[in-house]
């Protein structure tokens, strides 16, 4: 019952899937294959009874995989399969990978291992103690999902995940806000931090990152290599450049207008009928045109609904 897509040998992921070493009683979490072996294990011990179907399909954890095969693939951790402890997006999937294994840890899902520290100094600040609502809000969404029956509605553990992501993220964003981009690029830098905020939004619609929605949806929206400056958007593919232009674009937003635009958003977002046509809206709001007047229209609708 903890098998996984037969579509998933088409696709790079697949070769750190089948390759990467059990994780053992010693976690490193400056190895790309041992994130990676972390990742599936949560993904393969959270499938009780065939809870999300008997390829595993339906884990939501499946998102943060591909998430984070898309950042060693575009060299945005490090050289090989070392992660830079200085790298931002290493340092946001530590609060990705590392706190949702402790909180599986927490919540008896997996073995314990022992955490590795950083080879030496760093610019971010690492350990658990970092991360102490996420790391807790990471074990509810664990109990939640052994708590949870097969043939369920899933949503509640997409918004619980969301929640546990989101508490992560908000501490990762702030450290970001306050380093240095050097040795990687402003822009590249402002678009790790408009990532972040991009979140907050996923996170109001209880966004779908199971394995099926991912592959449809979040395999070609992010660029293939890090970002030297604005004028590498012209040479993305269209959907990968208009999802990079509105990421910067929330990044430059004046902290008072997104927080106003947020609080609009999650109204928007407050009925499962509109998380259900979420990617409309999400159009409507970020890429206004005489094309997305009626979603527009009932976005509206949701908005003003009592």
């Amino acid at each position: 019952m903890s098998g996984h897509p037969a579509e998933l040998t088409g696709l790079d992921l697949h070769e750190v899937w089948t390759g990467a070493p059990p994780l053992g009683d010693r976690f490193d979490p400056f190895s790309f294959p041992q994130r990676m072996a972390a990742y599936r294990a949560l993904i393969q011990a959270t499938n009780h009874n065939g809870l999300f179907g008997a390829d595993n399909r339906d884990n939501p954890l499946w998102g943060l995989m591909f998430q984070h095969q898309w950042q060693h693939r575009t060299g945005r951790l490090g050289l090989g399969d070392r992660i830079d402890p200085d790298a931002g997006w290493g340092f946001g999937n530590y609060a990705l990978c590392v706190i949702p294994w402790l909180g599986a840890e927490a919540a008896g899902v997996v073995p314990p291992a022992e955490l590795l520290e950083p080879p030496g100094p760093t610019r971010f600040r690492y350990g658990p103690e970092q991360f102490d609502t996420g790391l807790a809000d990471w074990r509810r969404y664990f109990e939640l999902v052994r708590a949870t029956r097969p043939g369920s509605d899933l949503e509640p553990l997409r918004l619980a995940l969301w929640k546990a992501h989101k508490s992560c993220l908000d501490v990762v964003a702030g450290q970001i806000a306050t380093t240095e981009p050097d040795p990687y690029s402003p822009t590249e830098l402002l678009f790790l931090r408009g990532w972040c905020r991009m979140v907050d939004y996923l996170w109001a619609a209880a966004w779908r990152t199971d394995f099926d929605f991912m592959v449809e949806y979040g395999l070609d929206v992010l660029p293939e290599h890090p970002l030297r400056a604005e004028s590498d958007l012209a040479a993305l593919p269209t959907r990968a450049r208009r999802n990079v232009r509105n990421v910067l674009r929330l990044a430059r937003t004046p902290d008072w207008r997104y927080a106003l635009n947020l609080l609009l958003w999650r109204r928007v977002m407050r009925t499962r009928q509109a998380r259900d046509e979420v990617l409309a809206m999400l159009e409507a709001v970020f890429q206004p045109s005489t094309g997305t007047k009626a979603a527009r229209r009932r976005l509206i609708g949701y908005l003003l609904r009592p």
